[in-house]
């Protein structure tokens, strides 16, 4: 299986459990993946990043997007248009999140995320309320997710 990576994946690692300076061998663990190309990261999802680590693989982890990715991301947006309220709509399309999303359908690819899903109520004007999570919207495009360990243990990386 190979994966697409959401920002939160290098974010939260960096910022809570995998520091540079407490699990540096963390960190080689992608760079591996993204030289066997089982992982990769929309280039929107290094503008999230931009650490000293990210812009030195730049080129190995982070790719450009595509005609059929802008194809799958419009399809995204319809489909969150009709079922989000504007406000957040506007929020989920501001970052990397879609083309995370769009990037992993076309290249058939399993999202990892350190989101959750969250059930979806919808208000009285139909709309579904609170934050858009990307798991949801992969549910929705019958997208693989999983989370940073279950990548980690799929591919036996281990931190030493």
């Amino acid at each position: 299986m190979r994966y697409c990576l959401d920002s939160n994946v290098y974010i939260e690692a960096h910022r809570r459990y995998y520091a540079f300076d407490i699990a540096p061998g963390f960190w080689d663990g992608p760079v591996r993946l993204a030289e066997q190309q089982i992982i990769c990261s929309p280039i929107l999802v290094y503008n999230d990043v931009l650490a000293k680590w990210a812009k030195l693989n730049r080129d190995l982890l982070f790719v450009d997007i595509d005609d059929p990715t802008q194809e799958v991301f419009k399809q995204i947006v319809d489909q969150i248009v009709l079922s989000y309220e504007p406000h957040q709509v506007q929020n989920f399309l501001s970052g990397a999140d879609p083309w995370v999303i769009a990037y992993a359908k076309v290249h058939q690819l399993a999202v990892v995320t350190m989101e959750s899903a969250r059930d979806e109520i919808q208000n009285a004007d139909g709309k579904i309320s609170g934050r858009i999570k990307i798991p949801n919207i992969c549910h929705r495009f019958d997208i693989p997710y999983k989370d940073t360990f279950t990548l980690l243990r799929e591919q036996k990386i281990v931190l030493r």
